[in-house]
């Protein structure tokens, strides 16, 4: 009798042992979780607001992990800035939650650096259901005084753009980020039509047989063109928004934008676009100009510029 009460009394701590243990846990998980998200968005755009809010009434103290791509007011307003992630606290006393917001961008951009390492001289049709065929890729031309090949130039030119852009809130997407690819023009054209960008920008440097010509020009399709005539309004407002702008901030001389129907890159484009011919490599005071790395951000800021206004 003596060895079964004691049994009992041994089971009956457990018992308590047990549930106090229960209940200091449901304590603990009430604590930690005390402090929760009564507004948690999970996306923002570049240069918007969202509202955050949480189940407090008291003080709450709001901090973000990256300013660089958001930041947030002491009431828990967050402003996208640049595209990426970044990590959202708020902190009552000593509670704090976290949560992940994805900043996306305001628009995006398609960059095609000019040309390429080698030429593909195989055909192609200059548009859907062309009869009329050219060269993929053209092997570009060289500066007379540098000795740079476009394709270089084009693309050192095409990433200061993507820096400069991205730091405006935009996404971007590059058509190539290296120079030995083999992209045809019609290929780079649908590449930019896949990525979801809202326009298409194709970057080039310009040559003749002139030494003395110099200056900026930009093309977009003719309202007669026979494969993307629709697009003809939106890249010709594109294309005069983008090249004023450019040789504002560059002052290299305005030659104009006028209508061309035979660029593969831009006949199959199914977003607004433009061909911009940012200066003469054959000019040897330009083509110098043009591969100073300092003014090459100013190319940047300038076409950037451009496209600030026209989504404007």
């Amino acid at each position: 009798m003596k060895k079964r009460f004691q049994k009992l009394c041994v089971l009956f701590l457990a018992v308590l042992c047990v549930g106090g243990l229960i209940g200091m846990t449901s304590v603990a998980k009430a604590e930690e979780t005390s402090l929760q998200w009564v507004q948690k968005p999970t996306k923002v755009k570049a240069g918007k607001k969202v509202q955050f809010t949480v189940n407090e009434t008291g003080a709450v103290t709001w901090t973000i992990s990256n300013t660089k791509y958001a930041s947030v007011d002491e009431n828990g307003c967050v402003t996208g800035k640049r595209v990426g992630k970044v990590v959202l606290t708020a902190q009552a006393g000593e509670e704090k939650i976290q949560t992940t917001i994805r900043v996306k961008g305001k628009k995006k951009i398609a960059l095609d650096a000019g040309h390429q390492l080698r030429g593909d001289s195989r055909t192609e049709p200059v548009g859907p259901g062309a009869s009329t065929r050219k060269a993929r890729v053209a092997g570009g031309a060289t500066g007379v005084a540098s000795g740079v090949p476009e394709y270089k130039f084009t693309l050192s030119v095409a990433k200061k753009l993507k820096a400069e852009l991205l730091n405006r809130g935009y996404e971007v997407y590059m058509v190539r980020s290296k120079n030995n690819v083999n992209i045809s023009n019609k290929k780079r054209a649908q590449l930019a039509n896949k990525s979801g960008s809202d326009i298409y920008i194709r970057i080039h440097g310009d040559s003749i047989g002139s030494s003395s010509v110099r200056g900026a020009s930009a093309f977009y399709p003719s309202t007669r063109n026979p494969y993307v005539s629709r697009l003809s309004k939106s890249s010709k407002r594109l294309t005069n928004k983008v090249l004023n702008a450019y040789c504002k901030k560059t002052g290299i001389r305005k030659r104009g934008s006028s209508a061309r129907d035979d660029l593969t890159g831009t006949n199959w484009s199914k977003i607004p676009v433009t061909l911009i011919e940012c200066g003469f490599l054959s000019n040897p005071t330009e083509d110098r100009k043009m591969q100073n790395s300092a003014f090459q951000k100013k190319m940047a800021k300038g076409i950037a510029n451009g496209i600030d206004a026209y989504f404007r």
